[in-house]
């Protein structure tokens, strides 16, 4: 008989989302390496949706996100729901209606409409202005009339404390009687301002039992022994105290694999010891629960090189890494026009789905009223109603897409699993805004789909996901000054570098700076000079380094780049900026961190240059719309590098290789 292969995911409750995905990619790799596989899921998950290929056992009342956040009330709950509701839609009046234009220039009205054009349609909306002004005007009026008690009542106010400061029986007697007020209210404001612990405390404690109960649940029905193996791929601390209390006291049976993939230190690396005292309680917790659960086989996981040395930071076990299972092999098609822009997954905040209008507008004219892009957005919103820049951005794509029909194509709706993998796959070029911080540590699902189909990105700067294809981007980097006309290549100890006026020379080959003391260079540009190639040894975790572009009077062209370089292999860090046609010298200033043995190259090319390979990465959201340019301008080259890197990707990151290690 087979051996079991159980994957609880307790936040599964559709076919819809990575968590499905994550799953089904991972249980049909075990059912290849001989496997009975099994699904415990969400109580949500409706049986109509339950696949056929293994058993699914919808147990789990609580999902991951459940034991975050703050318990209610309905009451409570309600009343919350419609203060928030009734903010973003007094949020969205203020930024898009006739009130909020008015509210805006109300101390300036007279200023605004004589800025106006003498055209027709301008003259038409003052029709309506007009009316609307002298409408708020008169509001306004009666509302400051109705004030008035209002102020009479502080007159009153400033009138006690001028009594208080007299000294004497008035004094004492209002001091009095002021104490007792404030005694007599210091226990329910007390209580109130501890509330939302306790309240947190008791959700937390409710999805810990909730855990428990439902695992145990599952164990009784399942009866797992020796040789099975329990994966569970994404678990939280209270998760895995939930999971020791359930197992404390029963015998050793199969073999545990709990994959954390949250981080826990914010931010990035260099402040991490900073950060120490926020892990403090879950160092205890974890360690308390490892104990609890010693006599079962427990093995420990991340997905991110960078999040098991977080995790390995606590020293209550050896976290190791493992591949991410949910890959898809390239379908081959051909590069015509126009070109799928996609962009996966809910919008969101977090993953810059508001800096897509600004984008699509940059690109208007000359690519997508020209038919050589269009753009296919999922669009469905994580939580009701949605965050406020991602209900204001998708109002704006509808605008954009009822603009050019077929053009925009947006998706208010989850997918199918089936849908999501054609999506993924049919996309040219693949946009992931996300938060440089928060992914810091993070992986991205879509990232590693996207790579494994051989499909173009563009990502930020100093994130786990410009991290994963970095030695492509150095190995390119390093072709470039032969595929220069000319170039002029200078060392660091050839610059001359001054840091507060005063000259500074570079120390054992090393120069470091700090963003309010930065070590400044000045390069003359060469004529014909048309990229500026950084090469360096980063020996920390990462660099900043500022590049500022200006003509022949001295003025800045654009703006200044702040660019974040991160050591790759051997802790080499490579960087390719375009120069403008009037730039006539470029300043190089250190920011952050230290470098060693840096080359500034000045190079001249015939004909254009793509700056990346398998994708492009930016370090302002000002260089996006630059750098799809780039991305469109050089398909060719950037899908050729994506498909040859793609398949040394696909040789790790692929669902058949974790099944392998889990159960090695």
């Amino acid at each position: 008989m087979a051996n079991k292969f159980i994957l609880i995911d307790q936040s599964i409750s559709s076919i819809a989302g990575h968590h499905y995905e994550y799953a089904m990619h991972v249980l049909e790799a075990a059912q290849r390496a001989g496997f009975e596989p099994y699904l415990a899921a969400n109580r949500r998950f409706p049986p109509e949706q339950h696949p056929p290929q293994w058993r699914t056992l919808p147990l789990y009342e609580a999902g991951f996100w459940d034991s975050e956040g703050v318990a209610e009330s309905s009451i409570v709950k309600w009343l919350q729901r419609r203060y928030r509701a009734l903010r973003f839609r007094y949020r969205l009046s203020y930024h898009f209606s006739l009130f909020g234009l008015l509210w805006a220039v109300r101390h300036r009205f007279t200023e605004f409409l004589l800025q106006q054009p003498l055209d027709r349609t301008h003259l038409a909306s003052l029709v309506t202005l007009l009316p609307a002004a002298v409408l708020l005007k008169l509001a306004r009026l009666v509302l400051l009339l109705l004030l008035l008690p209002v102020m009479v009542l502080i007159f009153l106010w400033r009138s006690t404390g001028r009594l208080m400061l007299a000294g004497g029986f008035p004094q004492l007697y209002l001091k009095e009687l002021y104490w007792e007020v404030a005694d007599t209210l210091r226990l329910p404001r007390e209580l109130m301002a501890r509330r939302i612990g306790y309240m947190k405390w008791w959700k937390q404690y409710r999805s810990l039992r909730s855990f428990q109960k439902d695992t145990e649940q599952m164990l009784d029905r399942l009866r797992p022994g020796a040789g099975d193996i329990v994966f569970i791929p994404t678990l939280s601390a209270i998760d895995m105290m939930g999971l020791a209390e359930a197992l404390k006291s029963r015998p050793a049976g199969p073999s545990w694999h709990l994959l954390f993939r949250r981080d826990i230190y914010p931010g990035r690396e260099a402040g991490y010891d900073q950060h120490e005292w926020r892990v403090q309680g879950l160092r205890q917790s974890m360690a308390v629960s490892r104990e609890k659960m010693q006599a079962h086989d427990v093995r420990f996981y991340t997905d991110t090189d960078e999040l098991t040395q977080q995790y390995n930071r606590l020293g209550v076990g050896e976290f190791r890494t493992v591949p991410i299972p949910h890959t898809h092999a390239a379908v081959p098609k051909p590069a015509a026009l126009p070109l799928r822009v996609i962009y996966v997954g809910d919008a969101r905040r977090e993953k810059g789905y508001h800096f897509i209008p600004r984008l699509m507008e940059d690109l208007w004219t000359d690519y997508i009223a020209t038919g050589k892009l269009t753009f296919h957005l999922q669009s469905n919103f994580n939580i009701p109603n949605g965050e406020p820049e991602a209900v204001i951005a998708r109002r704006q794509l509808e605008y954009f897409a009822a603009k050019k029909p077929g053009a925009v194509e947006l998706f208010t709706k989850p997918l199918t699993s089936a849908q999501y993998k054609d999506f993924v796959l049919s996309g040219d070029l693949n946009l992931l805004f996300y938060d440089a911080n928060n992914y810091y540590a993070r992986s991205s699902g879509i990232l590693v789909e996207s790579l494994s189909a051989g499909m173009p990105v563009i990502v930020p700067a100093g994130s786990w996901l410009a991290r994963q294809f970095q030695p492509a981007w150095n190995a390119y980097h390093a072709t470039v000054l032969e595929q220069a006309a000319s170039h002029t290549s200078l060392g660091m100890e050839e610059l001359s570098w001054t840091l507060d006026g005063a000259g500074v020379d570079p120390v054992d080959g090393e120069l470091s700076g700090v963003d309010r003391a930065k070590p400044t260079a000045l390069l003359a540009v060469p004529t014909g000079a048309t990229h500026l190639l950084l090469d360096m040894e980063v020996p920390a975790k990462e660099a900043v380094i500022y590049v500022e572009q200006s003509d022949a009077a001295g003025y800045r062209i654009g703006r200044r780049m702040r660019r974040v370089l991160e050591p790759g292999k051997k802790g080499k860090a490579t960087d390719l900026v375009a120069i403008h046609d009037r730039a006539r010298k470029i300043t190089l200033a250190l920011g952050g961190g230290t470098v060693r043995g840096l080359g500034v190259h000045l190079l001249s090319c015939e004909g254009s240059l793509p700056l990346g390979a398998v994708g492009v990465v930016y370090h302002d959201t000002a260089e996006i719309a630059p750098l799809v340019r780039d991305l469109v301008e050089h398909h060719e080259h950037y899908l050729k590098t994506a498909r040859a890197f793609a398949r040394n990707w696909q040789s790790y990151h692929n669902s058949d290789r974790l099944v392998g290690e889990i159960a090695g």
